[in-house]
This record gives C-alpha cells, sequence and structure tokens, in this order.
C-alpha cells in the first residue's frame, strides 16, 4: 500500500500590505508500498483544494514533482505547483470550509493513490486578504473592509402586524407577526438592534421575540406580565456585544438568557423572599457570560455561554442576618469572583473550564471579617 503520512500543515503569513503569496506551505513523510519512507527519492504529488465536505467540488488541481530528504520529508509550496484544473487565485476562501485531498506515486509518475482528505482548519488569511484592491488608486483598505460588512435591514408592517428583516448575507426577508391587542391596531413594539440581531417585545402576548444573524431566524421565548396588568409590564433587553441577551421575569422569578451561539433560550429560577415579590436579583455581565446574586437562596448563579448552562455557587450569610449580607461579585474576562468572608474562602467562577473552584484563606485570630483581595493578570 503506498502511503503519505501528514504530519504538519502551516499556513505562510503576510501582511496585507506587503506582495501577498499565493500558496501555504505543506510538509509531509513520503512511504512506498513496503511502508518504508522513500529515503532521497523522486516523487510526485497531486494536491486537491475541494470545496465544502470531503466530496465536495473540486476547486483546484496541481501537482509537485519533488525529491525527498534521507527520511522522506518533502516540503510543497500549495497554490505554486503544476496547474492541472481550476485556478488558485480564484479560490473564495472566505466562503465555506475548505477539504484539501493529497495523492502520491512515490515512483515519480502519475499512477497517484489517494492517502486522505482533510479539513483545512485554518482560512489562509493572506489569500482572504488579497480579495482588497490595495494596488488601485481609487480603492482604499477602510472602504473595502466597510463594504465587506453586512447589515441586516428591518421594518414594521403596522398595519400587517409583522416586524420584516432583511438577511443581507442570504438576501432574503423573514417577518415575525405581533399582536396588537384589541383596542388599537396602530401599536407597535419597540424594536431594538444590535450586533445585527434584531428584538422586540409583544406585550399583548407576553414574549420576546429575537431574530438572529447569525441562524438567520427568530426565536421567542414567553414572559409573564402578572396578574395585575398583563398589558404593561414588559421586561428590559439587556444585549451584550457578541449577541447574547438577557432578560428578567419577575412575575416567573426567572432569568431568561438568548444564546446567540446555539440560538436557542435558556432559563433560571430565582427566589424572591417571602415579604417583596418585586424584589429582584440584578444581572451582572463579564464577558460573554451573565451571572447573578440569589440572596434569598444565598448563592451566586452564572450561565456560560460556551457550555450553555448555569452554574451555582452557594455562600454563606452567616447568623445574624441572612437576607441581606451578600458578596459583592466583580468581573473579568467573562469570570466571576467574590468572597464568603464566613466561610473564608475566594470562590471564582472560571470562563474556560465552566466551573466555580475555590481557595480557603486565614482571617487570624482577631478579626474573622478582614479578608484578602483578589487581583488578576490577563494571559494571552
Amino acid at each position: 500500500m503506498k502511503k503519505l503520512y501528514t504530519f504538519l500543515l502551516a499556513l505562510m503569513t503576510a501582511t496585507l500590505f506587503a506582495q501577498i503569496p499565493q500558496g501555504f506551505t505543506y510538509q509531509a513523510i513520503a512511504f512506498n508500498a513496503s511502508g518504508n519512507p522513500v529515503a532521497n527519492g523522486n516523487v510526485t504529488v497531486r494536491i486537491s483544494i475541494l470545496n465544502n465536505a470531503a466530496s465536495g467540488n473540486n476547486l483546484y488541481t496541481e501537482t509537485h514533482s519533488k525529491t525527498t530528504n534521507s527520511k522522506g520529508l518533502i516540503n510543497l509550496n500549495i497554490g505554486q505547483g503544476t496547474p492541472v484544473s481550476g485556478s488558485f487565485s480564484g479560490i473564495n476562501w472566505a466562503l465555506n470550509s475548505k477539504f484539501i485531498k493529497v495523492e502520491i506515486d512515490p515512483a515519480g509518475g502519475t499512477n497517484y493513490t489517494s492517502v486522505g482528505t482533510n479539513q483545512l482548519m485554518s482560512v489562509p488569511y493572506a489569500m482572504t486578504a488579497s480579495k482588497v484592491d490595495v494596488t488601485s488608486p481609487a480603492s482604499s483598505v477602510a472602504d473595502d473592509i466597510v463594504e465587506g460588512k453586512s447589515t441586516n435591514h428591518f421594518f414594521t408592517d403596522k398595519y400587517d402586524s409583522k416586524v420584516y428583516v432583511l438577511n443581507s448575507k442570504t438576501g432574503t426577508w423573514s417577518s415575525q407577526t405581533y399582536n396588537v391587542g384589541y383596542t388599537n391596531n396602530n401599536t407597535t413594539p419597540e424594536i431594538t438592534a444590535k450586533n445585527g440581531n434584531i428584538m422586540f417585545i409583544d406585550r399583548y402576548d407576553g414574549k420576546v421575540y429575537i431574530f438572529s444573524s447569525r441562524s438567520g431566524l427568530w426565536a421567542s421565548q414567553p414572559y409573564s406580565a402578572g396578574y395585575i396588568n398583563n398589558n404593561n409590564t414588559t421586561p428590559s433587553l439587556f444585549s451584550l456585544s457578541n449577541g447574547s441577551t438577557l432578560f428578567i421575569d419577575k412575575y416567573d422569578h426567572k432569568m431568561y438568557v438568548y444564546n446567540y451561539t446555539n440560538g436557542t433560550w435558556s432559563g433560571q429560577e430565582f427566589n424572591i423572599g417571602y415579604t417583596n415579590n418585586n424584589i429582584v436579583p440584578t444581572a451582572i455581565a463579564s464577558g460573554s457570560n451573565f451571572a447573578f446574586v440569589d440572596k434569598y437562596e444565598h448563592s451566586v448563579t452564572v450561565y456560560n455561554t460556551k457550555t450553555m448552562d448555569w452554574k451555582t455557587q452557594v455562600f454563606n450569610v452567616g447568623y445574624y442576618n441572612n437576607n441581606l449580607d451578600s458578596p459583592s461579585v466583580t468581573v473579568s474576562n467573562g469570570n466571576f469572583i467574590f468572597t464568603d468572608r464566613y466561610d473564608h474562602k475566594i470562590y471564582i467562577f472560571n470562563s474556560k473550564t465552566g466551573n466555580w473552584t475555590s481557595q480557603e484563606y486565614n482571617i487570624g485570630y482577631l478579626n474573622n471579617s478582614t479578608a484578602p483581595t483578589v487581583a488578576g493578570s490577563e494571559t494571552n
């Protein structure tokens, strides 16, 4: 069996203003039919770039005639071989995923045997950047970058009671019907737009609607407006820069988060105590994650956008005040930190692992309220 064991695939780098190389490097070891490396031998390799799947359309094919070293190693510059079909410079690397198919004849002829097809896990940036015409006097990099962005447009049809969105990526329209109530068919919801997402609250049906620029679909989450005024009481939307959005349903006592990554809603219940059902916790944002302090359950709960779940950490409030004495939470790059001064512990929610971790500290013999200060140091 003829084999080619690939152990390194590297993309060439280039600055945008330099001459952009039409190729990227590729290293492999060639084996003969006996399974031994082809040492200091002449081999031919055929490379094909496939579109979107291992069985996708062939966008480009080229061949290389190479001489291996003493260990069978060969180096290729893909994009600079002998073209067989297609155009390497014409490949749109920004559109769909790309797969690379490798074939070899260890005897140096044209009797190729396929040795595998693998997805290119990184887009050759220089190839994508070359689409920007920096050599034309009539072109500017800033203008090309702005033109490369997409903007979703929307409008409200108040007589058909619909919100329409034009998805600029797909060029298609999508609509969502809303309820105007029984007395005034001209009442329209307030639209909020952020990061390509379109959001509005249907206060008569008691729903929050979001059009996701990522999925191109509408997603809704019902909420409770209470028993006294189900028309005018509406939640407030809190949207992050990454597109995830939170609102508080104070009557059902839940926090709801719309996850921009997977396009779904997730809810977490909180406790409002026995005397005042209008007191609700405050949402805290850090990076792409949300948290809140439930002072009645004595806990801090975090929604992790990456793992798409809620994680709770209980704290101790002492013996004298179990309702009001809750810790302060600090934030940093998706992480949440608080001090439990009664159990003498520092708690940190680690956004990388998606879990809480704690470390006990010593407060000495004289003052059980003294707690250390937590500091951070960012890593690349």
